[in-house]
């Protein structure tokens, strides 16, 4: 059979069986090729001539990508990842590491003809998690974990905003393991254990660029997301291997420094702001509840002496960081983060006292702009409940408070929550608009 009979009974190859039985062979090609056999690797494979240029026919593998999205997702799965384990093959770091592996020179390899399809299989990856639910995710995770493997891809994957999705399946997946009914479940997409296991270890991966990056710090930092997401895999805790890795990650974080000399990596220049340090995620990690959960988790019996470790590190962290921040300096992060939960900083005398506070550096009401958003933006009803509770203080202990607060949309998006099915944000909704239509709220009350 010639190259063209081949490529032709590809194309025409309805049911798939074809291409599953050749991306399999390869799959299986590539395995053994990766213990090296008698000399023979991928990159003496797939990189050919004098300098080592990567061979044209990964393109049939990126259009296996394409077409999956017609429904094969099995092909979809392991196209990627076959052409991710040829691409990394090509990062000078792993050639390095091949090199002084047996201490044999390694074959060149030219990097830069690896380059366009790398950006193209990552865009690829990051495109999966940002638009994938539930457990069609599984579609990229392989191909993710092998993207891990290099620093060179690791920050090319930062760069396509790859935090910022693996952060939303995180979320969302430890949001449906929480959720009471099959329905809504389904609703959220429910991610398996060992997806977020995945997910999280790649995470975890990530953490250790760190301090090498500003740049990466700003993406693990940003709208607090990855804190977020983690806190929340921890508190629901689906499995111990599950939240082992994410307290791994989260002490990563805490511990991160920010090296005044280093240099502008792959990611991109230094951004712009703040210096991000792990006092900076430290104060996220109080905003989003978990010191709370520290506390459930030092009562468990844990037989990991790792695990045990993070949690009394992160615990000493906490206390230490919590220690240095005044009330209000609480409440900020944990309004800014979006992760309310009852407590001290939602009460009637934290805003008899730090009611003028919400006015904000600027006078601009940032603070209370972000609670009028959570009315309408966050799925947690409890958050929604918590918000409706602080825009009402805010109204009965600030001057002019319901003039401001009306004039910010906060009215009608409350009244919207009055016919809610959770009674208790139905209850705490129907208390907020009352406080802001009623001038003497002490009498009604």
């Amino acid at each position: 059979m010639t190259k063209d009979d081949a490529l032709k009974l590809l194309e025409s190859d309805p049911l798939g069986i074809v291409a599953h039985y050749a991306l399999t062979k390869l799959l299986d090609i590539l395995a053994t090729l990766q213990g090296g056999v008698k000399g023979v690797t991928i990159a003496s494979v797939f990189y050919v001539g004098k300098e080592g240029v990567l061979v044209d026919q990964w393109k049939a593998l990126l259009r296996c990508l394409n077409k999956g999205g017609k429904g094969d997702i099995f092909a979809q799965k392991v196209a990627a990842l076959c052409l991710t384990k040829i691409l990394v093959t090509a990062c000078p770091s792993q050639r390095a590491a091949a090199q002084s592996a047996d201490g044999k020179p390694a074959r060149p390899i030219q990097y830069a003809s690896a380059i366009e399809p790398l950006e193209a299989i990552t865009a690829w990856i990051v495109s999966q998690l940002k638009n994938a639910s539930g457990t069609l995710v599984a579609i990229c995770t392989p191909a993710l974990k092998v993207l891990m493997d290099a620093p060179e891809t690791r920050n090319l994957f930062c760069k396509s905003g790859g935090i910022k999705y693996m952060s939303r399946q995180l979320r969302v997946g430890s949001k449906a393991k929480n959720l009471a009914t099959t329905a809504d479940k389904k609703k959220m997409g429910q991610a398996s254990v060992q997806q977020l296991y995945e997910i999280s270890f790649c995470m975890w991966i990530l953490t250790y660029e760190l301090n090498r990056s500003a740049a990466i710090r700003a993406d693990f930092s940003k709208d607090s997301l990855a804190v977020s997401a983690l806190v929340d895999l921890v508190s629901v805790a689906p499995r111990e291997k599950v939240v082992r890795v994410a307290l791994s990650c989260l002490r990563n974080l805490a511990t991160c420094v920010a090296d005044e000399t280093e240099p502008v990596s792959g990611n991109g220049t230094v951004p712009p702001g703040p210096t991000i340090t792990g006092t900076t995620f430290l104060s996220e990690m109080i905003a989003c509840g978990l010191m709370k959960a520290i506390d459930h988790l030092r009562d468990r019996q844990f037989t990991d002496p790792d695990l045990v470790d993070d949690v009394n590190t992160l615990h000493k962290l906490l206390q230490e960081n919590y220690k240095e921040m005044s009330r209000w300096e609480v409440y900020k992060n944990e309004v800014e983060s979006g992760h309310l939960q009852w407590g001290s900083t939602h009460t009637e005398a934290f805003f008899k006292e730090n009611a003028r506070m919400m006015e904000g550096t600027d006078g601009d009401f940032h603070l209370l702009k972000v609670l009028i958003t959570l009315l309408s933006n966050s799925r947690d009803e409890e958050v929604a409940a918590i918000a409706c509770y602080d825009i009402g203080e805010f109204v009965r202990h600030y001057p002019n408070g319901r003039a401001i607060a009306k004039r910010l949309g906060a009215k009608e998006l409350v009244m919207a929550l009055i016919e809610h099915e959770n009674p208790e944000l139905q209850r705490h909704a129907l208390q907020c608009v009352s406080k802001i239509m009623v001038h003497n709220w002490e009498h009604v009350k």
